[in-house]
């Protein structure tokens, strides 16, 4: 402890030394300034009175630059501690978006979305009550062994899900590919009659209660060829009762690995605008199905995510 205290009373006498050597030379320098300023300032005056004013020109412009030096320096000052203050909020204000998991979640998933859309645009065309198909709607056709009509450029995925299905032991029926117009208006105006004869309701009640599972011509995915109902082998009733058959459940779980989405899946309604139907499936291409497989979205929402 004694030597401690020796050396900060050691330290203490040395700061006191050089503070009364700055302190003597301060005084000195001050002395010599004031005596040249006096000096100057009588030569100022000799100058001035022998009219001789270039001497107070030189000094009224020296005082004018020093002014302004100084005004630019305080400038200069002021806009560095802006900027430093401006990036310090930047900073803060990134740090904070960033720390945020959810957002940083939600901006990388539309990203991808429209990343994927940009590049399946032609597969992922949106069909449904508010959307028609466009007038001139055409695509490239290809029949089935079974006769049904689909759009070519689902084929092979199409093929190699069959097959898939096959070999894990389901068997299947292909019940409706491609509709034109005539046949989907057949089709609505027979589920009207229907609906109409079963339950008693009038056309207008039993044409609302018929868009809930097929849509009026223009507005049904079956005209774009993309769109195909599938069922267990022999099953051509559609129902809900379907998604416990072993067929339509391997496909539910599977299609998204050959760019099938189940497109009206339960409970979605209020989404799709259309009940459950394990059995409709809609090619949007692997990279877009397997998306909206893995973040449980359907058609209408993986437009929502990007916008549109």
């Amino acid at each position: 402890m004694d030597k401690v205290k020796e050396v900060l009373q050691f330290i203490g006498l040395k700061i006191m030394e050089a503070a009364q050597f700055i302190w003597k030379y301060l005084k000195i320098g001050f002395k010599k300034l004031r005596r040249w300023f006096k000096r100057y300032v009588r030569k100022l005056i000799r100058h001035t009175k022998a009219k001789d004013y270039s001497l107070l020109i030189y000094t009224i412009i020296a005082i004018i630059v020093f002014i302004l030096f100084i005004v630019l320096l305080g400038k200069l000052f002021s806009h560095g501690k802006k900027n430093k203050e401006k990036k310090t909020t930047t900073e803060v204000t990134t740090e904070a978006i960033t720390e945020d998991p959810a957002v940083e979640a939600h901006n990388q998933l539309v990203a991808q979305a429209n990343t994927i859309y940009q590049n399946n645009q032609a597969l992922l065309v949106l069909v449904n009550d508010s959307h028609p198909i466009d007038e001139g709607y055409s695509f490239e056709q290809y029949t089935l062994n079974c006769g049904e009509i689909i759009d070519a450029r689902s084929h092979t995925d199409l093929v190699n899900m069959l097959e898939a299905c096959n070999d894990a032991g389901n068997e299947y029926t292909i019940v409706s590919g491609y509709r034109d117009k005539t046949k989907q208006q057949q089709d609505f105006d027979d589920t009207v009659a229907r609906i109409v004869s079963e339950e008693g309701l009038s056309e207008e009640d039993a044409a609302a209660k018929a868009a809930l599972s097929v849509q009026k011509p223009g507005y049904s995915e079956h005209e774009t060829g993309l769109a195909i109902d599938i069922s267990g082998l022999g099953k051509t009733e559609l129902n809900e009762s379907l998604a416990s058959d072993p067929t339509v459940a391997w496909l539910d779980n599977n299609c998204h690995l050959y760019g099938y989405i189940v497109r009206y899946p339960s409970g979605k309604t209020d989404v799709t605008g259309i009940t459950y139907e394990p059995w409709h499936f809609r090619y949007v291409g692997v990279e877009a199905a397997t998306f909206m497989h893995d973040n449980n979205l359907t058609l209408e929402e993986f437009y929502q995510l990007i916008g549109m």
